[in-house]
């Protein structure tokens, strides 16, 4: 294959590429502005978790997560779902890896009636 043939094979993907990295921060972004619009607040001064930076950037961790699930077929949503208790654990220490995994083990659990805002529903 002349270099031209193998510039052309690698020309062609790369709109898909862009297409694919666009959705996922796209919905990064809805995940991270829907969370954002609950107002979360944190400690006694009621300060908002938006407002704290490793707050932010652990929610922003779990938005990641929950979209690489959800574009890889995953039957998750791109969306948090969980309440402030439920995720707090997640926020500050785990990894992304850790997150993917306690999602995908809390999805595969049944004991949570529909609703109960676990950290996969």
């Amino acid at each position: 294959m002349t270099n031209f043939g193998i510039s052309l094979l690698f020309l062609v993907p790369i709109p898909l590429i862009a297409a694919d990295m666009q959705r996922s921060q796209n919905l990064m972004m809805d995940c991270y502005q829907e969370w954002q619009s609950r107002g979360w607040t944190l400690g006694e001064d009621r300060q908002l978790a938006d407002n704290i930076l490793g707050f932010r950037n652990g929610i922003m961790q779990i938005c990641e997560a929950r979209t690489e699930l959800f574009l890889q077929g995953e039957d998750v949503s791109p969306y948090i779902q969980g309440r402030l208790r439920d995720l707090s654990p997640y926020i500050f220490t785990a990894s992304k890896d850790e997150i993917i995994q306690r999602i995908l083990q809390v999805k595969d659990q049944t004991g949570y009636p529909a609703g109960s805002g676990y950290l996969s529903e």
